[in-house]
């Protein structure tokens, strides 16, 4: 009964993780730019009790945050602050947190009241120093394919355009990238790719979430059923205990 149930549990407590990082992909389905979690990797090992043989299995997951790299739906929005990368490529962010300079995809940017230009999170968008970018009052704003930012300043004949900044892009070629513990984009090392200024900006344009929500539902109910399945497993195991236990009484006893 033990070892059962020890099978059980560890199937419960690894469940537990991938409905986890479902719910978060459900979360963020509408979110602009987000990309999936994927399920956590996973490794076996054996549990050692004091130089016995070794009869406990573990399934251990990885804490390591992967995520897909596949491209969300790209929509025509007309939006003057919107923004979507064009096949591969990140924008560099300053989240609002507090944490380090990350990569996002997230293109739906606005102006704050203190004129720094930030994504729909509230997070900074940096230039190609890992700057923030901060713009002067203007009519309008536009950023070309490769990042370089032009405004129509107050004042200004109709038609000016005065350049005040780059847009910081990379396509990370090469480089092992993860979420961190706030959800953002990062090398696996904890530090940045260069900006390349190689991925393609349209203006315009909104890139959706990556997350396939039927493919998350289905997700959900399998794992509800493995759910299931698994505290049926325990209660067998109960029951064939108590029934080995009646075998082994002595007749009378």
């Amino acid at each position: 009964m033990d070892r059962m149930i020890h099978v059980a549990l560890n199937s419960l407590q690894n469940l537990r993780l991938d409905q986890r990082i479902n719910a978060q992909n459900l979360a963020n389905m509408n979110v602009a730019g987000f990309r999936k979690d994927m399920p956590a990797s996973r490794s076996s090992t054996f549990l050692g009790n004091m130089e016995q043989f070794e009869s406990r299995y573990f399934v251990t997951a990885s804490d390591k945050m992967e995520f897909s790299r596949e491209e969300g739906l790209v929509r025509r929005t007309e939006g003057k602050l919107d923004f979507a990368l064009r096949g591969p490529g990140y924008f560099f962010i300053d989240p609002k947190t507090g944490m380090p300079p990350a990569l996002s995809r997230r293109g739906d940017f606005s102006i704050s009241s203190s004129g720094e230009l930030v994504d729909g999170a509230g997070n900074f968008m940096l230039d190609n120093n890992q700057n923030r970018i901060k713009l002067p009052e203007s009519r309008e704003v536009m950023i070309d394919e490769s990042g370089t930012i032009f405004v129509e300043p107050l004042g200004s004949p109709e038609g000016t355009r005065q350049q005040v900044g780059i847009l910081g892009t990379t396509l990370a070629e090469n480089v092992d990238l993860l979420k961190g513990i706030d959800g953002n984009i990062r090398g696996a090392d904890g530090n940045l790719p260069i900006a390349d200024q190689q991925a393609q900006i349209v203006q315009g344009s909104l890139e959706g979430s990556n997350v396939d929500s039927l493919e998350a539902l289905l997700k959900n109910i399998e794992g509800q059923r493995t759910f299931e399945l698994n505290v049926k497993f325990i209660s067998q195991a109960k029951d064939l205990d108590e029934a080995t236990t009646r075998i082994m009484r002595l007749p009378g006893s």
